[in-house]
């Protein structure tokens, strides 16, 4: 079974991270660029076949218009387990730092939160296998291809992740806006999962009322509330704030 990586960048970072892939398809309209020409070279280089598609067929083999005249058709996705997660901040020698997404149905969000996770360097982020956004081309192209670089544990229900994570010694942190203590102000040291609800109901009770530390982020205009993306990121990094400053 094969998957579809669009967009110019993701499909760089897929060829980087060495995802196993089948072939690369270019646009027929797609205009010679250095960009586009550091793209074939590089397929070529890992020994795959370019073809070149229609526009109009590269969009139906994608699900969604934002490929950029460029898809790589790949092997279908290992998915990592929690022990993996667990592994990889052992190998670094830091506490873990992992990004649970409940139940986010935005894939642009998705990718947005998978962008955030690798920038602030978490060793894995975990969401469910139904209820939520695939990882879809979409979401990976919102990702900029971070979702390649990323260990992704997809478990069949987030209650099942929360208790392994809880037995394995981590807290969980999330954002609430009816928090009493800000997030700068909490002690988010030591091993920690960030965990995001979705966009239009945030976490679900039964994840708020297992979550060690609800923390807010005081706001000064007249919006109420945050995206959930941006939350989620605003967290990581104040995680990764406090880590370097303790």
């Amino acid at each position: 079974m094969s998957d579809w990586i669009g967009g110019r960048r993701p499909v760089v970072e897929a060829l980087a991270a060495g995802r196993e892939a089948h072939r690369l398809i270019v646009s027929a309209s797609a205009r010679p660029s250095p960009e586009l020409r550091a793209i074939i070279d590089a397929a070529r280089r890992a020994q795959l076949p370019v073809d070149r598609v229609p526009a109009d067929r590269m969009s139906r083999l994608a699900g969604f218009d934002g490929h950029q005249g460029v898809l790589l058709e790949v092997g279908e996705r290992r998915w990592a387990s929690l022990d993996d997660i667990r592994g990889r901040a052992r190998e670094a020698g830091h506490d873990p730092l992992v990004l649970v997404l409940e139940h986010l149905q935005d894939p642009t969000n998705f990718g947005t939160l998978l962008r955030s996770a690798e920038a602030a360097g978490v060793d894995g982020v975990v969401f469910p296998e139904r209820g939520a956004a695939p990882l879809s081309a979409a979401a990976v192209k919102a990702s900029a291809g971070a979702s390649e670089h990323l260990l992704l544990a997809r478990l069949p229900t987030i209650g099942e992740a929360i208790h392994e994570l809880k037995v394995a010694g981590l807290r969980l942190v999330a954002a609430d806006q009816d928090a009493s203590a800000a997030a700068w102000d909490s002690d988010l040291a030591g091993p920690l999962a960030v965990v995001v609800g979705s966009e239009g109901s945030g976490l679900s009770g039964a994840t708020k009322r297992r979550c060690d530390l609800l923390v807010n982020f005081p706001m000064a205009g007249r919006v109420a509330s945050l995206n959930a993306a941006t939350a989620g990121a605003l967290l990581l990094f104040e995680v990764v704030r406090q880590r370097r400053s303790g």
